[in-house]
C-alpha cells in the first residue's frame, strides 16, 4: 500500500491525489491469508472510492461464486490461475493476460478451475 496508515484497508485517494499499490505484495498477503484460513476464498478491496471498487480475490480450485449481478459494469482480470466465467449463461475460460468486461446487471458466475487470483474492477454508477 502507499503508506502505513492505509495497511489493511482500501485506499480512498484524497481529492486531486493519487495512490500507488504494490499489487504483487497484496497478492502474496492474500494467498497467505487464504492458506491460513482453510476457506475457499479471500478478497480485499484495494481501492474503494466514489463510483469505483478495485478488489483482489484469491480462490482455491473448485471455489464458486454463484450467479449474481452487479449494479455497475465490471472487468475481471486473471492475475494467476484459470477460471470459468459464465456471463448470461455462456461460459468463458479466462487465463492470465486476459481481461473480461461485462455490462451492468448481467447475470454471471465464477468457478476456479485451479488456484487463482482475480483483479475485479467495478464502476458503481
Amino acid at each position: 500500500m502507499a503508506d502505513d496508515e492505509n495497511i489493511g484497508q482500501a485506499l480512498r485517494p484524497a481529492p486531486g491525489g493519487f495512490a500507488m499499490i504494490d499489487v504483487t505484495a497484496e497478492i502474496d498477503q492474500l494467498k497467505s491469508k487464504l492458506g491460513a484460513s482453510g476457506g475457499d476464498r479471500e478478497a480485499k478491496s484495494l481501492v474503494k472510492d466514489y463510483g469505483l471498487n478495485v478488489m483482489l480475490m484469491a480462490l482455491r480450485r473448485g471455489a464458486r461464486l454463484h450467479e449474481h449481478r452487479t449494479r455497475g459494469p465490471l472487468t475481471v482480470q486473471v492475475m494467476s490461475g484459470r477460471v470459468n466465467f459464465a456471463a448470461a449463461g455462456v461460459p468463458h475460460e479466462i487465463t492470465p493476460g486476459t481481461m473480461f468486461a461485462l455490462d451492468r446487471e448481467i447475470v454471471h458466475s465464477v468457478e476456479a478451475l485451479e488456484d487463482s487470483v482475480l483483479l475485479l474492477t467495478t464502476a458503481i454508477g
